[in-house]
């Protein structure tokens, strides 16, 4: 994975309809722990702990995106009344709202995991749910390549 670092930091839209802002060294973090998590989640049989792996690595890219949005003119935005990421990922980033609402979707599969509902899911679900957090995480670190990286 390439860590963002140098480049046009202008206002406007990037690649892939991206909102163009300079990366914080805080969203380069986030994105290098959900390449660890995506990782991992590569490494295990269990379905249903592959797909939580890659969920949680989803939400570290939707924190990348956030973190670049909490960049303005050196000075951080106020943080939003909802904590739901993915609400607040298409709002900081509309190039980033159909994958909102894809991850929106799966949330309740993931609870339901986590809370126990949920001890098995079929292998194709969470393989192909992996394949998706990877295409985002690329499109991701597209974004943020572009981006000079801010010191916080």
């Amino acid at each position: 994975m390439v860590v963002p670092q140098v480049a046009d930091g202008g206002a406007g839209f990037g690649r892939r309809g991206c909102v163009t802002r300079p990366v914080s060294s805080r969203a380069a973090t986030m994105l290098r722990r959900a390449d660890e998590l995506l990782s991992e989640a590569a490494g295990t049989r269990d379905a249903a702990e592959r797909f939580q792996l890659a969920y949680l690595a989803a939400l570290r890219g939707a924190g990348a995106v956030l973190a670049v949005a909490e960049v303005r003119a050196g000075q951080v935005v106020r943080r939003a009344r909802t904590r739901n990421a993915w609400v607040l990922m298409a709002k900081a980033d509309p190039g980033f709202a159909r994958w909102a609402d894809f991850f929106a979707d799966r949330s309740e599969t993931r609870a339901a995991i986590e809370s126990g509902i949920t001890r098995t899911l079929p292998a194709d679900e969470a393989d192909r749910f992996y394949g998706e957090v990877g295409s985002f995480l690329h499109e991701v670190e597209d974004c943020l390549s572009d981006r000079v990286t801010v010191p916080e």
